[in-house]
């Protein structure tokens, strides 16, 4: 046992891809303690509107972001000066998360009308672009450690986030909706401090706000590609819930957002996976058939059991945050737990095609994906949750489809 515990740490695919698991985990035990604990002294209402800010800020981060992530994953193994790297993409982040995030307010009656006490608030407004500017460059600094082959700092980074938003849930209580928010960034901005220090001092990290053209000129053609790419294919989980919250009510968000929580638990394993395997591609392609055929391995190895008991025992698990909960969104997470399957083959087929920089087909599928789940998705909200589910199913089966026909051609 000692020995294949040692072989598998000293694999850096395997190393890599079971601390992101690992990091994700400890994330989703404890995000349940923090929605159990919110569900227990914060309305549902409450619940809906902070799942609804949360989405909102992942919209603004996917457009922040820029696709630097993904570029400095690709780039930044090789590179021989990393602080001008990683600076210029802080920096170039940073600006932009503000740029959109005032955008977002001053339209935020037209995005999501349930939200505009944020925009009547000038302390909230200010708080709020704060943390655009946060998640952002947060999002970034995973890439970091991904791009390093270091994800135990990634692990680091979200049990001090985990645990410490549980105590801000009491803190805040005062401000509703925006309190749970509230906890959630602060807590996150202090466990970015701490990883600052780490690039800092273990890495030779050298901070500044500065901006290199001839990097971004090296790498702007691939990140913008992954940028729209990335962009489009994260538009149904940053947009389903501020439909549901317009067109049938926050309530309902809150049961779909705890749902997809859940399977976000499941979700994680070909994520972490094949986020190494682009790594591992990227710091040598020569292996990446032998790589893909051990990520493969991993992901089905421990998916298919946690598929069975989510299945079986989700709504169980719902119980936690209260009867409603389990009652409102069981069928629904059952749904999504058997799109796991689908949902493994298109991070490993959307990973393959970055590594290999085929970006113009990256976009065209993630395009179908999009298009597929939020057009089902609207025309089917009329059955709730489950229909949610079925444009949820339906477009990732799809977009398996085009990845393994894809796969045929090349």
């Amino acid at each position: 046992m000692i020995k294949l515990f040692k072989k598998i740490m000293d694999d850096s695919l395997y190393r890599n891809s079971i601390y992101m698991m690992v990091s994700t985990g400890i994330m989703a035990v404890l995000g349940f303690v923090f929605w159990m604990i919110a569900s227990r002294i914060y309305s549902t209402t409450d619940i809906g509107l902070a799942t609804t800010i949360i989405s909102a800020m992942g919209l603004i981060v996917g457009l922040s972001v820029l696709g630097l992530n993904i570029g400095l994953i690709r780039y930044l193994p090789r590179s021989k000066d990393k602080s001008k790297k990683i600076n210029t993409c802080f920096t170039l982040t940073a600006l932009a998360s503000v740029v959109i995030g005032a955008i977002y307010l001053l339209e935020i009656g037209k995005f999501s009308p349930a939200l505009l006490f944020i925009q009547e608030n000038l302390i909230l407004s200010f708080a709020f672009i704060f943390f655009a500017v946060i998640s952002s460059v947060g999002n970034l600094m995973d890439s970091v450690f991904i791009a390093f082959r270091d994800t135990k700092f990634v692990l680091l980074k979200n049990l001090i986030f985990s645990i410490l938003k549980i105590g801000g849930l009491f803190i805040f209580i005062s401000l509703g909706a925006f309190g749970i928010f509230s906890s959630w960034m602060i807590s996150l901005a202090i466990a970015l401090g701490v990883l600052f220090v780490v690039l800092i001092y273990k890495f030779g990290y050298k901070p500044r706000f500065a901006f290199h053209d001839s990097i971004i000129h090296k790498m702007g053609k691939y990140s913008f590609g992954n940028y729209v790419a990335g962009f489009i294919g994260g538009l149904p989980l940053m947009v389903l819930p501020l439909m549901i919250t317009n067109m049938i009510g926050p309530e309902t968000t809150a049961y779909y957002y705890m749902a997809m929580m859940i399977a976000g638990l499941l979700f994680v394993i070909p994520g972490a996976t094949t986020q190494s395997l682009f790594a591992e591609g990227s710091y040598d392609g020569g292996k990446l058939k032998e790589q893909v055929r051990k990520a493969v391995k991993i992901i089905s190895l421990i998916m298919i059991p946690v598929i069975i008991v989510i299945v079986f025992f989700g709504d169980w698990i719902l119980l936690a945050f209260g009867e409603e909960y389990a009652r409102e969104g069981f069928g629904f997470l059952r749904v999504l737990a058997l799109s796991g399957i689908f949902v493994g083959v298109n991070y490993v087929g959307g990973n393959l095609l970055r590594v290999k920089k085929r970006i113009k087909e990256f976009i065209f599928v993630t395009f179908i994906s999009a298009v597929t789940i939020l057009g089902l998705g609207y025309l089917m909200m009329d059955k709730g949750l489950m229909g949610i589910g079925m444009a949820w199913v339906v477009g990732q089966g799809v977009v398996s489809l085009v990845y393994l026909g894809l796969s045929f051609r090349k």
